[in-house]
């Protein structure tokens, strides 16, 4: 059965042909720059798959395999030429140019990949994307340590992804002699910006408020809760500030925050409430937390963040870089927005057979009151400069 990955999952295996070619990490600034001088020399890469640890080591012109079976602690032994390495990494690079779907195989360096007697994209034995031993420029210590993949070959990455249960519930609190007709405002409304326009026109004809009163997933509201008990109700008024001011830099709307201080911080002594949480944020996120899965707030990437930027370049942030990472972070960092799944003939109400089932947008009515949704996705783009995009129907 051939190997499948999407563009993530074959990026882990660029990765791991780079990092032994080279046989060093580079330590980059929070512009993506290589620092001078800085990098971690790269001793070994360790992979688990079906109960046997292999460790591909590095040596002179050529990589050196170790296979161990936990069962009887057999020991195999062998080697391939680096030059097999950059020759392979060389074809993967390109598929991963050209390739955009969402699972995809390749023959080719799954044959290469049968050598090196791995037969899975993933490394199935660790949550990290992968485990590398290194030699620490800082002290000279010699240290295993799992890292955080993320890669921008071809595309920007997406760092928290939509889903249903990425919906922040709000409601829409009108005067007592307010007539608003539901259907009438959606159908008026559905037209370019339609989120932004909607929630404007809430606020300026209506004199709404609109109040955050819940995330639609209570297993994400719980992992936000576990990284800091306001992020919830931060992130709620950061959708509200995306599209009421038209922003989508995730900077940008940390300091619209911290301009209007919508959670009433103390602000008195300069402490950055807004951007200092949701740094916070971006980190859990980045080292392993989503929506579905209860959060733990347990680190397995202990080494830190390896980038692939969209040169094929490999570097990384170790976990001694944290306020770099974090800076890169913010900075690089922007909302997307999914397909809402309205109906355009009918708006206000779900169209038929949706591709994606995520349901917002649109003002709606249940028991008596009037609510809309608004949904949380991130990505990662590699240039500091982000261009504004055009919001999607």
């Amino acid at each position: 059965m051939a190997l499948k990955g999407n563009k993530g999952d074959w990026s882990e295996i660029y990765t791991f042909f780079h990092v032994l070619i080279n046989g060093k990490l580079e330590v980059v600034d929070e512009n993506l720059n290589v620092v001078p001088g800085e990098y971690y020399k790269i001793l070994e890469v360790i992979r688990k798959e079906n109960k046997t640890e292999k460790r591909y080591i590095r040596e002179d012109d050529k990589i050196r395999i170790l296979i161990t079976d936990d069962f009887t602690g057999e020991v195999t032994d062998s080697a391939i030429p680096i030059s097999d390495f950059v020759c392979n990494s060389k074809k993967l690079l390109s598929y991963l140019r050209k390739n955009n779907g969402r699972s995809f195989s390749l023959p080719d360096i799954e044959s290469f990949l049968a050598s090196l007697k791995i037969y899975s994209v993933k490394d199935n034995g660790n949550k990290r994307d992968i485990t590398i031993k290194i030699e620490d420029f800082h002290c000279g210590m010699k240290q295993t340590l799992g890292f955080s993949i993320k890669s921008l070959i071809g595309q920007d990455a997406t760092l928290f992804n939509a889903g249903a249960g990425t919906n922040f519930i709000y409601e829409i609190k009108l005067g007592d002699n307010v007539d608003f007709d539901v259907d009438k405002f959606n159908k008026e409304t559905y037209i370019n910006n339609k989120i932004t326009q909607r929630i404007l026109r809430l606020k300026e004809e209506f004199g709404a408020k609109i109040e955050f009163c819940g995330v639609q997933s209570n297993t994400l509201y719980q992992n936000l809760r576990m990284i800091d008990g306001d992020i919830p109700n931060i992130l709620a008024e950061i959708l509200l500030v995306r599209y009421k001011y038209g922003l989508n830099k995730v900077k940008e709307c940390v300091a619209k925050l911290q301009e209007t201080n919508p959670l009433n911080f103390n602000l008195k002594l300069g402490q950055p409430f807004y951007e200092y949480k949701i740094k916070k944020f971006l980190q859990d996120v980045a080292m392993g937390m989503t929506p579905e899965t209860a959060w733990k707030g347990i680190y397995d990437a202990t080494g830190g963040q390896i980038i692939v930027k969209d040169s094929g370049e490999i570097v990384c942030y170790h976990i001694y870089e944290q306020n770099l990472f974090l800076n890169f972070l913010l900075s690089s960092t922007y909302f997307e927005q999914p397909a809402t799944s309205e109906d355009k003939n009918y708006p206000g109400h779900i169209e038929p057979n949706p591709k994606k089932k995520f349901f917002f947008g649109w003002v709606y009515k249940e028991n008596g009151r009037f609510y809309i949704k608004l949904n949380l996705q991130i990505r990662m783009k590699e240039k500091k400069l982000i261009k504004k995009k055009q919001i999607s129907q």
